[in-house]
C-alpha cells in the first residue's frame, strides 16, 4: 500500500512558504495581523497575542503566509526556546544575528547585515557632512549619495567607492561620531551602540569569503548576563530605526510544564516593548497553554501587556473544510470531505488532513486490490462424425511422400495445433518462403487436413524404394533432406524447389486460389544426357507384320547367296 499521499505533511515551519493554502481559512486572522504590521516606520509597535482553541488550527502557516507577504517591509525573527522553556536576552541576541546574516540571493556572500550596517552609516554620516563637521568638496553630491545610494556609498569590497575608503581609514575618530549620533538619535546608551557600531564596521570590511567574520562579530558582542539586554535593547534601537521588526514567539509548548518559565518570558517581553518602541511582538499560543503556564502567574498589567491585540483562531467551516482540502487535491475537496467522520476528526486543520489522509489510503488501497477474475466459457467442442488422427496429415502433390518414404511425414511439435489466421498471408523474406500470419490456436479436439505445396516434379522421374537417383542436399541447411530409408522431410522446403501456393481465406482451404509461378529447380542428380522422354514398349507383331520378315530374309539369301537361317 502507497504510503505517501497529498495530505501526509500536517506541520509547518516558521520561515517557510507554505506549498499550498487555502486563502478563506483564518481569512479574519491573516487580515487583521497584515492591517496591524503595514504601519508607517515611524508607528509605534504592538503586541499581539495569537491564540487558538487547541493545536492544529494553523497558527504556523498562518504567520508564515504574514511573513511571504509583508517580507519586504517587515523583518520577521523567530524566537527558539532553550531547553523548550527558556528564551531570554543572550538567546534573542543569536536569534537576530542569525537572521541578519543569511546570504542574500545572488551576491556573492553579501548578506542582509551587510546592508543594514551600510544605511546605517550613511545614515548618520549625513547631519555630519550637511553641517561641515566632515569636510567635503562637493558636499551637495556627497549628501545626494548618502541619501540615495547608501549602499553603494559605504561598500567596503569596492575599489571606486571613495567614502567607503575614506571612512575605513579614519574610523577611530569618525566611529565615535557615528556611534554618538546615532545614540542620540534612538535615545539608547552611547556605550552599547559604539560597541555594536565597532562590531558592524569590523564585520562589513572583512572581506566576504571570509569565513570567521560571523564567529568574530558573536565573540564581539557576547558579554555577561548582566550586559546581554542593554545590548539586546541597543541593536533593536539600530535595526527599528531603518525597518520594522517584528519578534515571533511560536511553538511555546514547552512551557506548559513551567509556569515560572513562562513568567519570566512575559516579563522579558514586557520589558523589551519598553525600551524598544517601535518593536513588534507576535506570541502565538494555544488556549490550554495560556490558561495553564501564563494566567495563573502573570499580573493583570502584564496579561494586558502580553494581550494588547488578540487574534482568536476559529474552528473551521464546511467551506473552509473543503476549500482547504481542495488546496491539496485541486478539485477534489468537496469528494475526499464526504469520506471524513468530520465529528471525530475535529474542526481544525490538522485533523481534518490526518483523517484526509486516512481516507485516501483506504481509497488507493481498495483501487489497487487485485480485482476477481472471472473464469471464461470454455469453447464448444465440434461434433466429428470420424475419428481424427493425432497427427495432422498432409497432401503432396505427384505422391512425393509416398516416392520417397511410404509413410507421411510427421508434424514438427505434437502439442501444436494450427488455427486459420484472420489476416492476408505475408511474405517472410527470411525464411525464403510464404507464411501464414500468428492465429488464435484451436481446440486441440479440432484438426484439419492441410494441404502442402505441390512439387513440379515430372510423375515418371521417381520410381519405387530401389530407385538409383539419390536426394541432393537443398541449399538451405535449416532443411536437410536425407536418402531413402532415413528421416521423413520437413513439412515445409524452401521455395528454390517447389511452387509456393497462396491462399485467400485459409490454408486449410484444401484449394489454392492463386499459384506464384517461379523457376523450378531439380533436387536429384540426374545423368549428364537423359533421354528427353522415356522409351515406348512396342506392340505385339501381328500375322502380317511376320510375312513381310519372311520375304524381306528370302530376299537377302538370293541376294547374298547365303544359306537359311
Amino acid at each position: 500500500m502507497p504510503q505517501d499521499h497529498p495530505f501526509q505533511h500536517l506541520f509547518e515551519t516558521l520561515g517557510r512558504v507554505p506549498a499550498a493554502s487555502a486563502e478563506s481559512v483564518n481569512r479574519q486572522a491573516f487580515e487583521v495581523l497584515s492591517e496591524i504590521l503595514s504601519v508607517p516606520l515611524e508607528k509605534t509597535g504592538r503586541c499581539i497575542l495569537l491564540r487558538a482553541p487547541r493545536a492544529g488550527h494553523g497558527k504556523t502557516h498562518l504567520l508564515s503566509r504574514i511573513q511571504h507577504q509583508l517580507g519586504a517591509s517587515c523583518e520577521f525573527i523567530p524566537l527558539h526556546a532553550s531547553f523548550g522553556c527558556r528564551i531570554d536576552a543572550a538567546s534573542v541576541i543569536d536569534d537576530i544575528l542569525r537572521r541578519l546574516v543569511r546570504p542574500l540571493p545572488a551576491s556573492g556572500g553579501l548578506t542582509a547585515l551587510d546592508l543594514v550596517t551600510r544605511r546605517l552609516f550613511a545614515s548618520a554620516l549625513q547631519p555630519l557632512v550637511a553641517s561641515g563637521e566632515v569636510p567635503c568638496q562637493d558636499r551637495q553630491g556627497a549628501l545626494t549619495a548618502l541619501r540615495a545610494r547608501p549602499v553603494e556609498t559605504f561598500d567596503f569590497h569596492h575599489p571606486n567607492a571613495a567614502t567607503a575608503h575614506w571612512a575605513r581609514e579614519n574610523f577611530e575618530v569618525l566611529g565615535q561620531r557615528l556611534s554618538l549620533e546615532l545614540a542620540q538619535r534612538a535615545g539608547l546608551p552611547a556605550s552599547e551602540v559604539a560597541l555594536w557600531v565597532e562590531a558592524l564596521f569590523r564585520f562589513s570590511a572583512a572581506p566576504l569569503e571570509n569565513p570567521n567574520r560571523v564567529n568574530a562579530l558573536a565573540e564581539s558582542v557576547h558579554g555577561g548576563t548582566e550586559t546581554s539586554m542593554p545590548r539586546l535593547e541597543a541593536l533593536l534601537g539600530l535595526v527599528t530605526s531603518l525597518t520594522r521588526v517584528v519578534l515571533v514567539a511560536d511553538d511555546l509548548e514547552g512551557f506548559s510544564t513551567d509556569d515560572t518559565s513562562a513568567l519570566k518570558f512575559a516579563a522579558f517581553l514586557g520589558a523589551l516593548r519598553q525600551s524598544v518602541e517601535r518593536l513588534d511582538v507576535i506570541l502565538s499560543l494555544n488556549q490550554d497553554i495560556w490558561q495553564s503556564a501564563f494566567v495563573p502567574r502573570l499580573s493583570d498589567g502584564l496579561a494586558d501587556r502580553l494581550s494588547e491585540v488578540v487574534v482568536e483562531l476559529e474552528p473551521l467551516t464546511e467551506t473552509e473544510m473543503a476549500d482547504l482540502l481542495d488546496s491539496r487535491v485541486p478539485g477534489l475537496g468537496a469528494r475526499v470531505l464526504e469520506k471524513i467522520d468530520v465529528s471525530s476528526a475535529g474542526k481544525h486543520a490538522r485533523g481534518l488532513m490526518r483523517a484526509a489522509g486516512l481516507a485516501w489510503l483506504k481509497a488507493t488501497a481498495m483501487d489497487s486490490a487485485p480485482a476477481a477474475v472471472a473464469k471464461p466459457p470454455s469453447a464448444p467442442v465440434a461434433e466429428i462424425s470420424e475419428p481424427v488422427s493425432e497427427t495432422p496429415a498432409f497432401t503432396y502433390s505427384h505422391d512425393v511422400v509416398a516416392a520417397v518414404e511410404d509413410r507421411p511425414p510427421q508434424w514438427p511439435s505434437p502439442e501444436f495445433t494450427p488455427a486459420p489466421p484472420s489476416d492476408p498471408p505475408t511474405r517472410d523474406d527470411t525464411q525464403g518462403f510464404t507464411l501464414e500470419p500468428p492465429a488464435t490456436v484451436f481446440a486441440p479436439a479440432v484438426q484439419q487436413e492441410i494441404a502442402a505445396p505441390a512439387i513440379q516434379v515430372p510423375h515418371d522421374s521417381l520410381a519405387a524404394e530401389d530407385s538409383p537417383f539419390q536426394m541432393a542436399a537443398p541449399e538451405n541447411p535449416a532443411f536437410p533432406v536425407t536418402p531413402t530409408g532415413g528421416q521423413p522431410p520437413p513439412p515445409f522446403l524452401p521455395p528454390a524447389h517447389f511452387e509456393a501456393q497462396e491462399f485467400a481465406s485459409s490454408p486449410f482451404a484444401g484449394e489454392p486460389a492463386q499459384t506464384l509461378q517461379q523457376e523450378p529447380t531439380p533436387i536429384f542428380n540426374l545423368p549428364d544426357n537423359p533421354p528427353d522422354k522415356p522409351a515406348e514398349v512396342p506392340p505385339p507383331p501381328t500375322a502380317a507384320d511376320t510375312d513381310r520378315v519372311e520375304n524381306l530374309l528370302r530376299q537377302f539369301r538370293e541376294r547374298y547367296g547365303r544359306g537359311s537361317l
